[in-house]
């Protein structure tokens, strides 16, 4: 099997370092080669190993880890058993998969970016970062052990840090970079506590068994540490993946993400960070299996995200953020889906997820483009005329989201919604039939909220001419003004081409899946491919334990999901097919949701606002009362001490001899006594 994950890994990093060092000098078509080339040869070495572990058989030999140098190399005494880490590149199933989706995708996002950035001054710094981003996610995918996945997970918030607040000027963005940064922290914090009990418990940190030792996933089914333990490690781990993967509570970052430019939303919600958190329990799976406790969470979190999230996206205005809302739902779903262990079902979501949701940020980013920065669905409408290929572009991934059949999000998602369903129905529980409920009703919220989106950009007429009612609104300039409809144009062909690319994608992409859900349980590519890394005796003596749905239940899930769907469908087009006309709402209900729950105001009012108040009066108490204070009695006890000392120097003899007849009265006094 031919291996070039090293390859993969280090052409996104001399991108990243070419352009850093003297990208600033470089011509414009000079920074795309460096960029573009970089990101598309770390693909094309991406695809010929992926097709190479295709034609490789048995699928026991589709594993590959690269031990390249060692990096830690300690307790070698004797009777002291070794610790050694070496950095090393896995390469199997799971990582193929990512390595195809974040080059692949995060490759079309380059070329997209070259038009979309083309008149930026930070043309250059812009392709850096991107690069850097890409050799990041890279890292984490294919780190072998848990040392190296923290190196790639914090270096991925490094990234996104970056980008999101690429325009430092503005205040909004540099706020929506510390926001990320800082709540990514605390699931970064999660995951060292959770890497520092695998060591002191596992004595390793390589996730399978190799040259330096047996794995943490080889010896955690062999029950010589316990379950509690074990749940404990997966919740620290998927407290690590509610913050990289925005789901509650941890979730407030991704929206404000939008501060970025919507090429980096694209990669963030689509081929990278987001994808981290269901990469790692997906990665983990040996470890979740076990603790059927953790699992359950997993579940619970990601069915509620979903619903929660979606309900917040029906009222949004802003397009970018209805995507991302849209983003956080759908990871719910792969949460969801992991959680009654059908990890390739959640694998399979994130592929199908890669290709709508890029499609959707790139054709919103096409919008925005066309409108010259306009975001606000209030100043849009009757673009489907202007703007044709974004349109059907933007349909078909609007369908592919909704999970209308044929296309790619029908599959993946029924898959997952037939799985919970099927863990109800096999002695699940209630919980189980209620995770499924609230899937389904996702499902209709997401079709309503995608074709409310729809109609608002493309139906009815062009509304931004004639609004003056939001001029009170402070936009930035993003350059001439739009006269008249007809200056409305379509982007050009570097923008489009991805663009079709995906939106191919998102209407066949379902086919590397499962169509066990109409009856072809043979055809499920995605799903054998897989296998080995979820179920192979070789990595784990606790396959998943993954409940498997009838036929005919498949299809009650399944015909109830598109039921819900095609309603929500028609629920936009019943309120929205004449075009977008906002009306103030005062509703409290709708209020609350419109606000996004108030989460914001109450983390400041509970959260920001007291540890202010802890800051300001610890400084006030140890600069002024502790530090400074300090100073100052210091100075009053030596100045009141050379005061006292200072009567002592008069001057006149008679008072020197005085004291010194003193002194010696007292030291006769003294020895007389002590005689």
């Amino acid at each position: 099997m031919t291996n070039l994950t090293l390859y993969v890994l280090l052409l996104p990093l001399l991108g990243f370092i070419i352009l850093g060092l003297v990208g600033r000098a470089m011509r414009r078509s000079a920074i795309l080669t460096v960029a573009l080339g970089a990101c598309g040869l770390a693909f094309l070495f991406a695809a010929i190993s992926f097709f190479s572990m295709l034609a490789t058989s048995p699928v026991t030999a589709r594993f590959s880890d690269q031990l390249l140098y060692t990096w830690v190399s300690s307790g070698t005494t004797t009777g002291v058993s070794p610790l050694v880490i070496s950095f090393g590149l896995l390469f199997d199933p799971l990582s193929a998969i990512m390595l195809m989706v974040v080059t692949g995708v995060g490759f079309l996002i380059h070329i997209y970016s070259a038009g979309y950035m083309e008149d930026d001054p930070g043309f250059w710094r812009f392709f850096c970062y991107l690069n850097f981003f890409i050799f990041a996610m890279v890292l984490l995918v294919s780190a072998d052990n848990f040392l190296f996945l923290l190196v790639g997970w914090g270096l991925v918030g490094l990234a996104s840090f970056l980008l999101i607040g690429f325009w430092f000027t503005r205040r909004a963005a540099v706020d929506a970079a510390r926001k990320a940064l800082v709540i990514n922290i605390i699931g970064d914090f999660g995951l060292m506590i959770a890497i520092f009990i695998i060591f002191k418990h596992f004595g390793t940190l390589s996730f399978y068994s190799n040259n330096n030792g047996i794995g943490v996933f080889n010896q955690a089914t062999s029950g010589g540490v316990t379950t509690l333990t074990i749940t404990v490690i997966c919740l620290l781990l998927f407290l690590a993946c509610t913050a990289k993967s925005a789901q509650l509570p941890l979730y407030m970052w991704l929206p404000d993400a939008m501060e970025g430019p919507t090429p980096v939303s694209a990669l963030i919600h689509a081929a990278t960070m987001v994808t981290a958190g269901v990469y790692l329990v997906a990665r983990a799976n040996p470890l979740f299996t076990v603790s059927p406790t953790a699992l359950k969470v997993v579940a619970i979190i990601g069915a509620i995200t979903a619903l929660y999230a979606a309900t917040i996206a029906l009222f949004q205005l802003d397009i970018k953020r209805v995507l991302a809302y849209s983003t956080i739902s759908q990871l719910g779903y792969m949460f969801l889906g992991e959680g009654v262990q059908n990890y390739s079902a959640g694998i399979f979501h994130l592929v199908t997820h890669a290709f709508f949701k890029a499609l959707l940020f790139l054709a919103a980013g096409a919008v925005i483009h066309a409108l010259h920065g306009e975001q606000d669905m209030r100043k849009m409408g009757g673009l489907r005329y202007r703007l044709k290929i974004t349109f059907w572009t933007f349909l078909i991934a609007a369908l592919a989201i909704s999970s209308i059949p044929p296309l790619a999000g029908f599959w993946s998602k029924d898959d997952i919604l037939g799985s919970v369903l099927a863990q109800a129905n096999s002695g699940g529980g209630a919980l189980y039939y209620i995770l499924w409920i609230l899937g389904i009703l996702t499902a209709g919220l997401t079709a309503f909220y995608m074709f409310r989106l729809v109609f608002g950009i493309f139906a009815g007429s062009y509304r931004g001419l004639s609004s003056t009612e939001y001029a009170h609104e402070e936009e930035p300039d993003h350059g001439p003004r739009i006269r008249n409809v007809y200056d409305i144009h379509e982007a050009p062909s570097v923008m489009t081409v991805p663009m079709i690319i995906l939106a191919i994608l998102s209407a066949i992409g379902g086919v590397i899946g499962s169509f066990a859900i109409i009856g072809i349980p043979r055809w499920q590519p995605i799903f054998a491919f897989l296998d080995p890394v979820f179920t192979n005796p070789q990595w784990t003596s606790v396959p998943a334990r993954v409940a498997t749905a009838s036929l005919g239940l498949q299809w009650v899930s399944t015909g109830i999901s598109i039921v819900v769907a095609v309603l929500g469908i028609l629920g936009a087009w019943s309120l929205y097919r004449r075009g977008f006309q906002y009306k103030e709402n005062r509703n409290p209900v709708y209020q609350l949701v419109f606000h996004k729950y108030y989460v914001d105001e109450l983390l400041i009012l509970l959260v920001i606002q007291p540890l202010q108040w802890i800051g300001r009066t610890a400084s006030n108490l140890l600069e002024g009362d502790l530090l400074d204070g300090g100073s100052r009695g210091v100075a009053w006890v030596l100045g009141g001490t050379s005061a006292l000392l200072r009567r002592l120097q008069t001057g006149y003899m008679r008072n020197y001899a005085l004291a010194i007849l003193l002194g010696v009265v007292l030291i006769i006094l003294y020895y007389a006594v002590r005689g």
